[in-house]
C-alpha cells in the first residue's frame, strides 16, 4: 500500500527513505486531530514496509510544529483534556514503537504538541532557527504529548521540571548544550547536513539497526542481567534474518570498500507461498 499525503502533511519515499513534512506554514503547522491521526497510521505502516529504513519528519517554514491546532477548541474544563487522551495515545505509541531511526529535522519552533512530536524521534537535527518550548503551563495545562515521560529521559528531571513549569523557549543552542539537540546546522547548510546525517544512517545494516535501536530503547527498563538475554536473542535473529548483511560487512572492512547491506531478503521468499 502506498504512502499517502493529505492536505497539511507531505509524504514520499525514494531510497530507502520515508519523508514526512507538516506543511501548514500559515498556521506554524499546527496539527489537526486528522493529521495527527495519519502521522501515527504512517509510522505504523513504516514499521511493516520493508522498503522504509529511515523516516525523517520535519516541518515547512518557520515552524517544526507548534502543536495541536486549538482553533475552535474548548479549553473549559467541561470541554476535556486537550489533546483528547484517545488522540495522543494513537500518535505517539507508533511513532515510539517504530524500530527503524527516527529523524526529527527541526526547522523552527517545536511547542507542546510539536515538541512532543520532535521528542519521540531517536535523533534530533536542528537549524540554528530551531526553538522549543514546553508551553502546556502558560495556559494552566498539565504536560501532555508524552513530554512528561520523554522530556526526563533526554535533559534529566532537574532540567525536565524546568522547562515544564517555566515554559519559556530555549534556543537551538542551549537545546544543543543540554542534549535535546544532537547538532545544531547553520540555516544555509541546514538541509544538505540533515541529507548527509540520513544518507549515513540509511548505509548502516537495517536489521542490525533495528535489532539494536530495539535494544537501546528496551534496555532502559530492563536489569544487564534480562539485556544479555535480549542482546543473545537479537543476535541469533539477526544471523537468521540478515546473515548476508554480516558477510556483506566482513567482506567489505577485508576489501577496504563500503559495504552495500540489502536488509531483510525473507519477507518476499514468505509472500511466495
Amino acid at each position: 500500500m502506498p504512502f499517502e499525503s493529505i492536505d497539511g502533511i507531505d509524504v514520499s519515499l525514494r531510497d530507502h527513505l520515508l519523508r514526512i513534512r507538516l506543511n501548514r506554514p500559515q498556521a506554524h503547522n499546527a496539527m489537526t486531530p486528522d493529521q495527527m491521526n495519519h502521522v501515527s497510521k504512517l509510522c505504523a505502516q513504516a514499521e511493516d514496509d520493508d522498503d522504509v529504513r529511515v523516516v525523517l519528519l520535519t516541518g515547512t517554514g518557520e515552524a517544526f510544529c507548534a502543536g495541536a491546532d486549538l482553533s475552535g477548541v474548548d479549553l473549559s474544563a467541561s470541554g476535556g483534556q486537550i489533546p483528547p487522551v484517545s488522540m495522543s495515545k494513537n500518535l505517539f505509541l507508533a511513532l515510539l514503537e517504530l524500530s527503524k531511526p527516527l529523524v526529527g529535522a527541526v526547522n523552527g519552533i517545536a511547542a507542546g504538541g510539536g515538541l512532543g512530536l520532535a521528542l519521540c524521534c531517536d535523533i534530533r537535527l536542528g537549524s540554528a532557527d530551531a526553538r522549543f518550548a514546553t508551553s502546556f503551563s502558560r495556559i494552566g495545562l498539565t504536560a501532555n504529548d508524552a513530554v512528561a515521560w520523554l522530556l526526563p529521559r533526554i535533559v534529566g528531571i532537574a532540567k525536565a521540571i524546568e522547562l515544564i513549569a517555566f515554559a519559556r523557549p530555549i534556543d537551538a543552542r542551549e537545546a544543543e548544550r543540554i542534549g535535546l539537540l544532537s547538532y545544531r546546522y547553520a540555516n544555509d547548510e541546514f538541509d544538505t547536513r540533515v541529507t548527509e546525517f540520513v544518507d549515513a544512517l540509511l548505509a548502516a545494516p537495517p536489521v542490525g539497526l533495528r535489532f539494536s535501536k530495539r535494544l537501546v530503547m528496551d534496555g532502559l527498563n530492563r536489569s544487564y542481567r534480562e539485556h544479555v538475554l535480549a542482546q543473545e536473542y537479537a543476535t541469533l535473529a539477526n544471523r537468521t534474518i540478515a546473515d548476508h548483511d554480516i558477510q556483506e560487512g566482513v567482506a567489505a572492512f577485508r576489501e577496504k570498500r563500503a559495504p552495500e547491506f540489502r536488509g531483510n531478503l525473507m519477507r518476499p521468499v514468505w509472500e511466495n507461498y
